[in-house]
Parts: C-alpha cells; structure tokens; sequence
C-alpha cells in the first residue's frame, strides 16, 4: 500500500524557510500568512516524527533532518514546477489568465464577465479560480484578485474596495435567526482560512461572542450554500454575496455589520512586463466595483 504524502503546501513553505530561514519572509514569497507557515512547519514535523528547524531569537536554524529533507524537496519542486510549466498555453497580446478565489469567480466576477467580453472582442479569457491565497503564485495570472489582510496581498497589490462582513441565511429561515440570540442558537457556519470569525465579528460590534460554531468549511461559496439550504447562518464578504441579497435567495437576520478584515486586492502583470488587455481589465474591474458604491 502506497504510503500518503504530506500536502504539497506543507512542503512549499518548508523549502521556502529552508531557504530564508524566516518564515516571515517565506510567507510573503507564497503569499500566505506567517502563522500559515508555522503551522505547516509544525504540522510536517508532527507527519515526519522530527525537528525540522530549531527557532532561535533572531531566526531559524535548520536541522540534520531538515537539511536531509531538502535536499530532496527542493528538486523535487523544481521537477514539478518544469513538468506542468510544457502544459500552460502560450500567450498571445489578447489572452488574460485571471485569477481569483472560488467565491469571488462564482459570486461575482462570473455574472460580469459578459459585460467586458462584449467590450472587448477577441479577447480571450482564462479564469483560475484558487482555493488557498497561496494558490495564486503558482499559476502565472496576468491579473490576480488576491483575498486576504494587506499583508497578505503583497508590495503591488491594490485595495480594491473596502469591504464588510455581515450575517445571511435562507429566507424561511429570517424568523428563527431575527435576534443575536436566536441567531446564535441557530446554526453558525464559519469559513476556514478567513481572518473575518463570529469571534471577531461580535468583538467589533461589542457583542458577546457566541459559544459554538455548527459547521466549518473552506470557501464562502460552500458556506453560501450551506446557508440557503436552511443549515444555519453564514458570515460573509457583503460583495461576495449582493447578488444573492439582491435576488432574495439569501437574506440579512440581523442587520448589523463589522468592517472586514480580509479584502479583495488587485495584482497587474505581477510577474512578467505587463500586457495592453491586462490593464484594460484591470480598469474594466475598478470601474464595476465602483458601480456598486
């Protein structure tokens, strides 16, 4: 029987730190934060039954072990990065690769993205949708809407909008989530990898904050999902959800908002020397985000 790997991510931020021998700067070259990083790290050593890096006051020092390991990880990722590097398409002057989170392709960007076809024909578009922040840097976009604290979005990257968090469930569902305590009662869905909780929400706002959470997922899309199928209320990006308010699928409980700690962050061009189409996107996406304000 094959024995199970450890996730590539786990072992992407140890190469990373292997290298810098920092995870504050491993973090900021795969875009994910510095506690992410730790928690790789930590997570590889408990899968591995050895001490990888000894944490020192003014950094890292790598391990016999972890010096063993790299020397494997680094070519092997090297290997890996080559090999897929033969599938990716060639460009042209009018090819755009975007990537973005799942949430914010399905919510958002896909009832949209007619409108900048239809003004710019012949324009052809790749849309990666990316699960994990990290996710962005392998894919070689043109444009990157980058989800996450400013931190996280890099030197470049700029503030789309700021955004909110707010409180939405099923329709049928309005008149058993109608107070802070109902709500709390009701079935709370929290969104794994989001800086924007319960915890942090009622903080904000000055509530008490509530004793459990119901169900964890990955994405607001799932979470979305959960809450118009009645499974309980989902805190959530309001530009991630405004269609859905505004059709009625999904409705306000409690109408209190928190100021978000994660926002959308654009990218232009940020690994090759930038293309015509590029940057009419990027324009194209400034000027619907400012339609909705």
């Amino acid at each position: 029987m094959a024995q199970a790997l450890p996730p590539l991510n786990w072992l992407r931020a140890f190469e990373s730190a292997a290298r810098h021998l920092n995870f504050t700067t491993a973090a900021r070259e795969i875009n994910l934060t510095q506690s992410a990083v730790s928690q790789h790290i930590r997570s590889l050593e408990m899968r591995l039954g050895a001490i990888l890096f000894v944490r020192k006051a003014r950094g890292l020092a790598i391990t016999d072990s972890g010096r063993q390991l790299l020397a494997s990880v680094a070519p092997a990722l090297a290997d890996l990065t080559k090999a897929t590097a033969m599938f990716m398409p060639q460009r042209t002057e009018n090819s755009l690769k975007v990537a973005c989170s799942w949430s914010f392709s399905l919510a958002w960007l896909s009832s949209r993205l007619g409108l900048f076809l239809s003004s710019f024909p012949g324009v052809r578009v790749q849309i990666v949708s990316t699960l994990w922040p990290d996710d962005n840097k392998l894919v070689g976009a043109d444009i990157e809407i980058r989800y996450g604290s400013k931190e996280l979005a890099g030197e470049g990257a700029e503030l789309l909008f700021s955004d909110e968090v707010i409180p939405v469930c099923a329709p049928h569902k309005l008149p058993d989530h109608s107070t802070i305590e109902s709500m709390y009662q009701g079935g709370l869905i929290h969104t794994v990898g989001s800086s924007d909780t319960w915890y942090s929400w009622s903080e904000s706002l000055g509530l008490k904050p509530p004793e459990a959470i119901s169900c964890s997922v990955d994405s607001y899309s799932i979470a979305l999902e959960l809450a118009r199928n009645g499974v309980g209320v989902a805190l959530v990006s309001r530009v991630i959800v405004e269609d859905s308010l505004r059709s009625g699928t999904l409705v306000v409980p409690v109408n209190l908002a928190a100021p978000a700690i994660d926002n959308h962050y654009l990218a232009v061009n940020p690994r090759e020397g930038g293309t015509q189409v590029a940057n009419d996107f990027a324009d194209w996406l400034r000027h619907e985000l400012q339609r909705r304000s």
